[in-house]
């Protein structure tokens, strides 16, 4: 509509509300002869009257809007540079997504760890970091942003300072808790206490507040404080792995009375002014995070504290402008926090965000060492106090083919870039092939502050492998690190720090000849209809690329892979359903009818996986193995395991 014809209907509405007006008054004259019914009915015309004419006020006084938008149309991962880089990079920060190096047009390790928060907190899976054709799609489909500079209400489209809500009246549906349980908080301690999930029915919703409520349940070995702002220091909004909003938890003003359970105080704590978006039919999840004060005081010391989403504590607007706001109970779905002065310090371990994946290959060489090859990467995590830890134990694990001692030349253990120590492997560590030795990384002297988190990875040099070596081609290891056989201790000198979690490694495959592939293919999964009885059967591709090194490899044109088709029942799989087979590549045809691919060459593959009729459940296919030869007479004596990529999304079939 344009501005003129908005005055024109404006003028028009507005002589029409004069006309009702003179029509009812006789109405209030002669009121003891005129109904209810019809008295209500001219008020409700007056009101849906008035409630257009403000509609386009509102539309007279609106601002115009700026759209921009960006377009991505290849993968990207670590190396990747360009003007897409640079703007992902900058979308990913706009996001809250955190490049510390900003948007420079390289594609390194910061920007991968951002990609992987936003796939973990978008339900991408797996959440690597890998910019491929479903985080592509997802990132496409919501790169376009409209702002303006007013809030206006017209026809079902809300649109605000942050963006334009679509969709009718809108409902917070599948509302439950999640992600968080009873947990015990140190001093300067900090985790996720309470955690809650929702679908947006009929609506993108904006959320505009979440309110807490804390209260103490059981006195601790003081005089058993209530004042929450005397035990905890901040408090965090998480929507997955994005921080919403921050609030000082230790200030008392950012905290409101809301009456008393069992006669002790309730305080509640309130996020507001959020204007964070969750668009329609998406399912978001959302957590609080408390950490305590660096000294909780000995009349606070294990108290313990009741934390729960207040009665109607999300509250937010849909497209028409209307608030929604969750149940008014959550179900009594109280989660407990004990809080204590100890001190004595903690380490957490976990697996690095850039382990090795199942199924990595390496290229070595079969007359010299391959250096510098990543076999494990994790993190340590400190917490309660500052820790110094000095030895970290490490497991090696070996294939069939050579003994660790015979694979390994050394080993070291890095902290960032910085080598912390290097470490071989006797003969006498193991003995012989499938076999395990346990090393130790010792003086190290690393302090880890309290709250924060260190990266580490263990690198190794190879023996040669294959050719004349004594190094069988495929073989392969692992290393883990256990969560026993550190030697730490907090800065005080107490040598009781406790180090939970643990990294298991995955197994890394050496071969002089083989062929490597790509780290994620691009995948499609669809249903087929079958005949009118509504039977539908699934359709699932996977197209990759495969690189040959060392020598000619061979491969059968006769689906010279392992697949599978998985059944889901609620987002889990649960069993493996029938499926055929069918392979296709861009590779040369031998005379046998086999695909060749020449060393040095890369060629497509596309694998095509079919299962045959629907069971009324979620179906996916996974692709498990990758069978090739160096010889056209056996196209399958070796083998790879390809990684946990090599899956489509699920798609529904009915029977």
């Amino acid at each position: 509509m344009s501005k003129t014809q908005t005055i024109a209907k404006f003028a028009a509405l507005a002589a029409g509300f004069g006309l009702v007006a003179s029509a009812v008054a006789p109405s209030f004259a002669a009121a003891q002869t005129t109904t209810t019914t019809s008295t209500s009915t001219t008020a409700d015309q007056i009101a849906a009257l008035q409630a257009q004419i403000a509609a386009l006020q509102a539309q007279l006084s609106g601002t115009s809007t700026a759209t921009a938008s960006v377009t991505f149309t290849r993968d990207l991962t670590i190396g990747s540079t360009g003007s897409d880089v640079t703007a992902l990079q900058t979308w990913l920060i706009a996001k809250g997504y955190s490049v510390p190096a900003g948007a420079t047009g390289y594609f390194g390790t910061q920007t991968k760890a951002a990609l992987a928060a936003y796939q973990a907190a978008n339900a991408i899976s797996p959440a690597a970091g890998y910019f491929g054709p479903i985080t592509r799609a997802k990132v496409n489909a919501s790169a376009t942003t409209t702002t303006t500079t007013t809030t206006t209400t017209t026809g079902g489209t809300t649109t605000t300072t942050t963006g334009t809500l679509s969709g009718g009246e809108g409902s917070l549906d599948n509302f439950k808790t999640v992600g968080a349980s009873n947990t015990s908080l140190n001093a300067a301690d900090m985790d996720t206490v309470y955690g809650f999930e929702f679908k947006a029915g009929g609506s993108d919703l904006m959320i505009n507040r979440v309110d807490f409520d804390l209260v103490r349940s059981t006195a601790g070995t003081g005089s058993a404080s209530t004042r929450p702002w005397n035990v905890f220091q901040t408090a965090t909004l998480m929507k997955g792995n994005t921080t919403i909003a921050t609030l000082d938890a230790s200030n008392q003003n950012n905290y409101s009375e809301d009456g008393t359970v069992n006669g002790i105080q309730q305080y509640r704590l309130r996020f507001d002014g959020l204007k964070d978006v969750v668009k329609m039919d998406a399912t978001a999840d959302y957590y609080l995070q408390l950490t305590t004060q660096n000294v909780i005081s000995s009349s606070n010391n294990n108290n313990v504290y009741s934390v729960t989403l207040a009665s109607q504590g999300v509250r937010a607007v849909d497209a028409m402008g209307i608030q929604q706001y969750s149940p008014s109970s959550t179900g009594g779905n109280y989660n407990s926090v004990s809080v204590s002065t100890n001190t004595s310090g903690s380490l957490t371990l976990s697996t690095g965000s850039d382990n090795p994946q199942v199924g990595t290959t390496v290229q070595a060489n079969s007359n010299s060492q391959t250096s510098n090859v990543v076999l494990t990467t994790f993190t340590l995590q400190a917490k309660d106090a500052d820790v110094m830890v000095y030895s970290i134990p490490a497991t090696i694990a070996t294939t069939t083919g050579a003994n660790a001692a015979n694979l390994v030349r050394n080993l070291r253990l890095y902290q960032g870039s910085t080598v912390l120590d290097t470490e071989s492997i006797s003969s006498s560590q193991t003995s012989g092939a499938n076999a395990t030795s346990t090393l130790n990384f010792d003086d190290l002297n690393i302090r880890i502050p309290a709250g924060t988190t260190q990266t580490f990875s263990i690198q190794a040099d190879i023996n040669s492998v294959g050719g004349t070596s004594n190094v069988a081609e495929g073989s392969g290891l692992s290393v883990s690190i256990p969560n026993f056989g550190f030697d730490a201790a907090n800065t005080t000198g107490g040598n009781n720090v406790n180090v939970t979690g643990s990294v298991t490694g995955n197994i890394i495959v050496f071969r002089s000849i083989g062929l490597s592939f790509d780290t994620t293919p691009t995948t499609s999964a669809t249903a087929q209809s079958l005949g009118t009885s509504g039977t539908q059967q699934g359709n699932f591709t996977f197209t990759f690329n495969v690189t040959a090194f060392g020598q000619d490899i061979f491969f059968s044109k006769n689906a010279n892979v392992t697949t599978s088709g998985t059944l889901y029942s609620n987002g889990t799989a649960t069993s493996t359903v029938a499926s055929s087979t069918a392979l296709t590549s861009t590779a040369d045809v031998t005379g046998s009818n086999n695909y060749v691919i020449h060393s040095g060459q890369t060629k497509s593959v596309t694998v095509t996986v079919t299962v045959p009729q629907g069971t009324n459940a979620p179906i996916n296919a996974v692709l498990n193995t990758f069978r090739y030869g160096t010889a056209e007479t056996n196209v399958s004596a070796s083998s790879t395991q390809l990684n946990n990529n090599y899956q489509t999304a699920p798609v529904y079939l009915h029977s």
